[in-house]
C-alpha cells in the first residue's frame, strides 16, 4: 500500500476500519494556529484511524488486480 496514494488509503479504510474499534478521538489537544475551528486557547480535537492489516489475516486484504 502506498500511503501517498488516495485510492490505496480509501481502499484500506473501506475494507479494514471498524468505526467503534479503529477510530480514535483525542479531545482538547494543541492544534494549529491556522485551524479555524480551534478554541480560543488553541485546543481542538484530533482523530486517528487505524487501517493496518492484521498479520494473522494478510491474505484476506489482498486487492484484486484488473490487468494493471
Amino acid at each position: 500500500m502506498n500511503i501517498f496514494d488516495a485510492e490505496d488509503v480509501e481502499y484500506a479504510i473501506a475494507t479494514r476500519v471498524k468505526g467503534d474499534r479503529d477510530i480514535m478521538i483525542v479531545p482538547n489537544v494543541r492544534g494549529s494556529s491556522l485551524d479555524p475551528v480551534a478554541e480560543s486557547d488553541g485546543t481542538t480535537t484530533k482523530i486517528g484511524v487505524d487501517a493496518t492489516k492484521s498479520l494473522k489475516t494478510l491474505e484476506k486484504f489482498e486487492r484484486v488486480s484488473f490487468g494493471e
